[in-house]
């Protein structure tokens, strides 16, 4: 397997083979056109491309940031690496600012993050990275088991603190950026619920598995049918009393997604998962998809009494993405994905007073209404999404548009890793914006439009189960899944010489109703390699 150091390298090296090679290269912009650290990067129509001069930049860039978010970051005054007791940092000593930590949104982020870069790379650092978050959040920012909402997360903490108990909303008397102690917000409930989920796909750890149970039950024990002001589960409620703070949060795409996975396991209540699934999706599809409410799901943001009055494009793009990938779940997903992207659009990709919505023909994006600047992980998730939405419509015009928005994204990442939130540097550099929310982005993009993915280097892109092991080999890629019946796609330099699992030699095949894969040639070279195998066992791509 590579290590952390050697995948991060992964874009390095294909820069220096596409240098050896004479690739054709992008027009220079204007020597006076810059972002951040970068020089920016035109194409011959004058749009923008990647900063980084190599056959895959998003992978260099992914693999940029993980290096730095491994290595960087030294052990605070508390015992801690900055990103378990902070949530903003500052970027030439990597110690934690004071400012509220986001831990449960965070990990959740990194989790999302490192299930995808482990199955691409191989790199066991992120992993281990991940699971020391995961079992800090458990053992130290857990509420006890005998309160109203038992065993759950907490979102919030006061900055530098090892134990999470809420953000103390007198942390900060002029600004109101803590949550209040002993607050919890079960949309992140949700989100690092499903954490926990994969990593037991991910690890076989019983803990994670029981955490993953333990969210799930609360919820469903909360869940209420919601209305205009009131969604299914309030975005902040003390943990011990359920006395609700705050009403209303769109985010409940979280919960949607720990429910079914455990329904389809078996684990857990699944008949109550399933009636507070149907509650919450109803919801879902009843209001904020007919009226674009789409706020409630930053932790450090002022009590807002009206669900309209601070939307985000966080919650509609995470929507999003998930009807793409999962077009089962609601009959109308077409119809609500294009709603979702034309909106966040046009409420986040626009002008602001100080910033251009539209920046060498990409499309950049703000936050949410109480913060406008232009950003790039939010950037990178507009390109990911409109990615799949190019993947599942065959829609050339997002496809470009994709690639534009994905490509101002990666200058926000510095040569060092370093990724700060955008351009506005007074944004800061935050771990949630730079690494959990920013990495997945290029991921999933590589998944969608795998000619995006190095051409020349075998890379597992997707799958349809959580990868639990995978071996980069000479020769030859291998790889375990967590169910016995998935299906993967790579991207590899040429047709495979063989392809088996669990023993058995499996056969080329026209489409994937059985056992086999399918070989789809990539006009820029190598090709698209799609497996399906059952049973459970492992995987082996052998090269020429």
């Amino acid at each position: 397997m590579r290590s952390s150091r050697a995948s991060a390298a992964i874009g390095l090296a294909l820069a220096l083979a596409c240098e050896a090679q004479s690739c054709s290269r992008p027009a220079p912009a204007a020597p006076s056109a810059s972002l951040l650290t970068h020089a920016v990067r035109l194409d011959r129509e004058h749009k923008i491309v990647p900063w980084p001069v190599t056959s895959s930049p998003y992978a260099y860039v992914a693999g940029l940031a993980w290096h730095a978010l491994e290595t960087s970051f030294p052990r605070q005054e508390n015992g801690l690496p900055a990103y378990l007791a902070h949530s903003r940092f500052d970027p030439t000593e990597f110690w934690g600012i004071s400012w509220p930590h986001n831990p449960a949104g965070l990990y959740a982020m990194l989790t999302d993050s490192a299930v995808l870069w482990y199955a691409f790379s191989g790199d066991q650092a992120a992993v281990g990275l991940v699971r020391r978050a995961l079992d800090h959040q458990r053992a130290h920012g857990t509420t006890p088991a005998d309160w109203d909402w038992a065993s759950v997360p907490y979102a919030s903490s006061d900055p530098g603190e090892v134990d999470y108990r809420g953000a103390d909303d007198a942390w900060c008397d002029f600004c109101g950026r803590g949550d209040g102690t002993g607050v919890i917000e079960p949309d992140k409930v949700g989100e690092l619920g499903f954490a926990y989920l994969q990593m037991y796909e991910l690890g076989g750890d019983p803990a994670d598995l029981r955490s993953a149970i333990a969210c799930a039950d609360a919820l469903a024990r909360h869940v209420r049918e919601g209305d205009e002001r009131h969604s299914p589960w309030p975005f902040r409620v003390y943990a011990q009393t359920n006395v609700v703070r705050e009403e209303y949060s769109s985010n409940v795409v979280g919960a949607l997604m720990l429910f079914d996975e455990l329904v389809r396991l078996g684990q857990g209540d699944p008949d109550a998962y399933r009636r507070a699934r149907t509650t919450a999706l109803a919801w879902l599809l009843r209001v904020p998809m007919r009226n674009d409410a789409w706020s409630g799901y930053f932790e450090d943001i002022d009590i807002q009494s009206d669900p309209a009055s601070n939307p985000n494009q966080y919650s509609a793009m995470r929507t999003a993405r998930w009807l793409l990938q999962h077009p089962d779940v609601d009959p109308d997903w077409r119809a609500h994905a294009a709603h979702l992207l034309a909106w966040v659009d046009d409420t986040f990709g626009g002008d602001t007073d100080s910033e251009r919505g539209t920046q060498f023909g990409a499309t950049v994006l703000s936050e949410q209404r109480a913060d406008m600047a232009k950003m790039g992980s939010h950037t990178a998730r507009f390109g990911a999404t409109l990615a799949l939405w190019a993947e599942a419509t065959a829609d050339a015009t997002a496809r470009e548009r994709a690639a534009r928005s994905l490509a101002w994204a990666t200058y926000v990442c510095d040569a060092q890793g370093i990724v700060a939130v955008g351009e506005d540097t007074n944004e800061g550099w935050w771990f949630s914006d730079g690494y959990g929310d920013y990495i997945r982005h290029f991921l999933v993009a590589m998944g969608a439009a795998p000619e995006w993915a190095p051409p020349r280097e075998p890379h597992l892109l997707r799958s349809t189960s959580v990868v639990s092991r995978v071996e980069y080999a000479p020769g030859r890629v291998a790889w375990t899944t967590f169910d016995a019946d998935a299906t993967e796609t790579l991207r590899l330099p040429s047709r495979p010489a063989s392809v088996a699992a669990a023993g058995s030699v499996l056969a080329p095949r026209a489409d994937l109703a059985d056992a086999g894969y399918v070989v789809r040639p990539l006009p820029s070279g190598g090709v698209v390699l799609s497996v399906r195998h059952f049973p459970s066992g492992e995987v082996v791509v052998k090269l020429p």
